[in-house]
């Protein structure tokens, strides 16, 4: 599952959920893809939880907390 959100500069992100370390439970990421700017990096947000409680913050926050999550995010390496 997946979410387009829109940044203060008007940037469109999608966002969508990521498990964590060798793909155990523990600590899932959100990640943010640009699709406004390919060639800008993804960002990656850690999150307590699972894979399916991240969806689930992704499918119930609002678009500005989702911002809010991304403003914070690390650039995917």
């Amino acid at each position: 599952m997946s979410r387009t959100i829109q940044d203060p500069e008007l940037q469109l992100w999608e966002a969508y959920a990521s498990a964590g370390d060798a793909g155990f439970p523990l600590h899932s990421r959100m990640i943010f893809h640009c699709l406004s700017d390919m060639e800008r990096k993804a960002r990656v947000a850690r999150r307590d939880g699972s894979k399916a409680e991240v969806e689930k913050e992704i499918a119930t926050f609002s678009a500005s907390r989702l911002a809010e999550i991304l403003a914070g995010a690390e650039e995917l390496r």
